[in-house]
């Protein structure tokens, strides 16, 4: 059974090409970030090497240890950490060593499995060299070898690459469906209930959460911070803006998903204000929220959230990260009442 919520197209697809033994040697999944591309993956692999007569059966030696990241015949080819690289740095492009890793394995049978299954993450990150590697590769595959690349834009793939593969996009899933599904799962209601709305159809971001319980915690803190700002003076505001600026050096993702919280914080606000809370995101914070509106009209809502857009945006356009967050901190209304 395919254990994927939202992406029936994909699946229908990838289940009929099995089945028809029409299976092709390069696929791309591309979606956004947390939609599941690497779960979809996972389960490719499984019902690769499954060993039911139905796979992937997610219950047999082989499915649960692909699931378990160690089966030898799925390997993963990602970014190196500043811990796996030779030279103690962090990489910024998948190179051309690791590529070469690739075609030696390729070259190999399988260990144990009926398919060697090669999952390339982040695959935009592929130097210009490590793609035109690749891409010999590609070209004669090897009857026993799958290559599934993974990647948020494809545009950013060369497209010689996307030439030799079979193109499937993931989509965000409907928020009932996550919820539904967690359900089945035996997550209770209300936390359920919470990740379907918090997930903005990302599957693979609700799951990971589910079992991760560091990430909502995490998420607490965050939000609880830019509640307390929102109260605060500039000096205090000011601070904040350092805080998160250092953190645009460190982890740049990290970074725009705290703008990110504050968009979605704005625009719950908006809806509590226009009655529309049962369309609101962060809904463990409900009652705070529609305190913290109370004393705003709607052109200060609007505006806030017109000011972190306009933020988001320089900031993508490699704007001073600090000057950006100091501004926009000015901007955004003051809010004492309930916080």
């Amino acid at each position: 059974m395919w254990q994927i919520i939202g992406q029936d197209k994909a699946v229908s697809f990838l289940c009929n090409s099995l089945n028809q033994d029409k299976l092709c040697h390069a696929y791309v999944f591309y979606g956004q970030s947390g939609v599941g591309k690497k779960r979809m993956a996972l389960s490719f692999a499984q019902a690769l090497n499954c060993q039911a007569a139905s796979p992937p059966c997610q219950e047999c030696p082989v499915c649960e240890r692909i699931m378990a990241g160690n089966f030898p015949d799925v390997i993963h080819i990602e970014l190196l950490s500043a811990e796996d690289s030779s030279d103690g740095k962090a990489k910024a492009e998948i190179g051309v060593k690791q590529v070469e890793d690739i075609q030696h394995a390729a070259s190999l049978p399988p260990f144990e499995g009926k398919y060697k299954v090669f999952i390339i993450h982040q695959a935009e990150k592929l130097s210009v060299e490590s793609s035109n590697r690749l891409l010999k590769t590609l070209e004669e595959p090897g009857s026993q070898n799958i290559f599934i690349l993974l990647t948020a834009d494809k545009s950013l793939l060369l497209p010689t690459v996307l030439s030799r593969c079979q193109i499937l996009e993931l989509k965000y899933a409907e928020t009932g469906l996550i919820h539904e599904a967690f359900i089945k799962q035996g997550l209770d209601e209300e936390k359920a209930e919470l990740l379907s709305h918090l997930s903005y159809g990302r599957v693979g971001w609700a799951m990971e959460a589910a079992s991760n319980p560091e990430i909502l915690e995490e998420r607490k803190a965050k939000i609880d911070k830019i509640m307390r700002v929102l109260g605060q003076d500039e000096e205090d505001r000011f601070n904040y803006a350092a805080d998160v600026s250092n953190l645009f050096g460190k982890n740049r993702a990290e970074a725009e998903e705290v703008l990110d919280m504050w968009l979605g914080l704005f625009r719950d606000m908006l809806l509590l204000k226009a009655d529309a809370g049962q369309n609101m995101t962060n809904i463990d914070y409900k009652d705070i929220l529609y305190q913290a509106c109370g004393g705003l009209g709607l052109v200060d809502i609007r505006a806030g959230i017109d000011n972190i857009l306009k933020a988001q945006s320089q900031l993508r356009a490699n704007a001073n990260p600090r000057l950006c967050l100091e501004v926009l901190m000015l901007s955004l209304p003051l809010v004492k009442e309930g916080l």
